[in-house]
């Protein structure tokens, strides 16, 4: 690939990626578990042994093809309350296409998917949940495992895939390959866990994620929850991800009799409920399905999401996928979102949280305005307080309170569905 192709890539993450290579990492407890690049074989939950090869999204390449080659990795802090974990899966976009995974690497306001293991990808620059040393903070105390990302494929593929950029600037238009090993990334922590943690006294877990993290947390979860005893409450916490896709991103991604780009039919848990309709989703139904049958088959974890009502990125997204899905595969008008597509995803997002509610133990907070991804502060202009500690714009509830609630199980304050007010302020004026 040429070096010069990728400096649209390499300027969004060069002047971030000198200041966290600042952070000492260890002075604050957090333990950076280096993963072996090689091919492993691990025991899945079905029993059967399972070959994974960890890595990002361009690990193969040489350092001066402008990517920094380091291996895959993943961030452990132990806690003072030891029966109680979090384990959370960072974001970072997706690519699921020629235009997703190469052209938007350099054209277009930043890349669609993060493909570096170190930048945007450190607990201790993430903010939110993350710090630490926030008294308020309701995990702050919990062991914690932060999974990075950066293959693409919201955690979930085990598959390398040639690309060849449509407008000829990534590498001439010659095949260029993605490995999106998410899954397999998230196999070796698993592993770990396995093999690290003390899971036999753990009383208390919450699985969280953020925007593509979000995904894999939800898509993951049962491999987690296997982990622990029966009597352990794991519960599951997802940001920003309300599963709105178009038909043919369903089509490509998950419904591909070959598995797709990111080939999921080799790393789904098909053996699950919900999970087990793999092949066949419409992408109406999709995601309501899919979280109201793991709530039913997991009846005594609880399930949490949240949104803005007007989540920016996530209508960003469908853009993308309506405009690709149409051929368009120039990234430089991928950000203008018109009215209708924000009505559109808004629309359909309320229709999935009013859906899975009708669940037990699944309950929503969704947030006004147009900000993304409420765990964490890197795409936010807050002030030094953060997002996560200033929301409560529904209903004036503070959403720290509301996820608080939500893992400590308080029966005499329930965790409510609680929504933003009037037009929770819509980044356009009604006509």
């Amino acid at each position: 690939m040429d070096m010069i192709r990728l400096q649209g890539f390499v300027k969004f993450s060069v002047n971030l990626l000198c200041v966290l290579l600042a952070f000492n990492v260890a002075a604050s407890g957090w333990q950076k578990i280096e993963v072996s690049s090689t091919s492993m074989t691990v025991v899945d939950d079905n029993g059967q042994d399972r070959s994974i090869k960890p890595g990002c999204a361009f690990s193969y390449l040489p350092d001066e093809m402008g990517i920094p080659n380091q291996p895959f990795h993943f961030y452990f802090r132990e806690g003072v309350k030891k029966d109680k974990t979090l384990i959370y899966f960072n974001g970072g976009g997706a690519c699921w296409n020629d235009a997703t995974c190469l052209t938007s690497l350099v054209a277009g306001v930043r890349p669609v998917y993060n493909p570096t293991i170190e930048a945007e990808n450190m607990p201790e620059i993430v903010g939110g949940i993350m710090d630490l040393a926030r008294e308020d903070n309701p995990t702050r105390e919990w062991n914690i495992i932060f999974i990075p990302y950066c293959t693409g494929d919201v955690h979930i593929g085990s598959r390398d895939m040639l690309y060849s950029d449509p407008l000829g600037f990534v590498n001439s238009g010659n095949p260029v390959m993605v490995q999106h090993r998410g899954f397999d990334n998230f196999m070796a922590v698993r592993e770990w866990m396995k093999q690290n943690l003390d899971r036999k006294s753990a009383e208390k877990v919450l699985i969280a994620g953020s925007s593509a993290g979000a995904y894999g947390a939800v898509l993951n979860f049962s491999r987690l929850q296997s982990l622990y005893p029966n009597r352990a409450i794991v519960a599951l916490l997802v940001d920003a991800a309300a599963g709105v896709f178009t038909q043919p991103f369903v089509d490509r991604v998950f419904n591909s009799v070959d598995g797709g780009p990111w080939g999921v039919r080799d790393t789904l848990a098909t053996w699950i409920p919900g999970i087990d309709r793999v092949g066949g989703y419409d992408a109406n139904t999709f995601y309501q399905q899919l979280v109201t049958d793991l709530s039913g088959h997991f009846k005594r974890s609880r399930f949490a999401f949240y949104s803005t009502a007007w989540d920016g990125i996530q209508a960003f997204f469908l853009n993308i996928m309506l405009q690709t899905d149409a051929g368009t595969n120039n990234p430089e008008g991928w950000s203008n979102i018109p009215p209708e597509i924000w009505l559109q995803w808004h629309v359909r997002m309320r229709d999935t949280f009013d859906g899975v509610a009708a669940s037990g133990n699944v309950n929503y907070y969704i947030g006004a305005g147009v900000f993304h991804a409420a765990l964490i502060d890197l795409f936010k202009p807050v002030p030094p307080d953060g997002y996560f500690y200033l929301e409560s714009s529904a209903e004036g509830v503070r959403l720290t309170d509301w996820v608080r609630r939500l893992v400590t199980d308080d029966r005499n304050n329930e965790l409510r569905d609680l929504m933003c007010l009037e037009d929770c302020q819509a980044p356009f004026a009604a006509e």
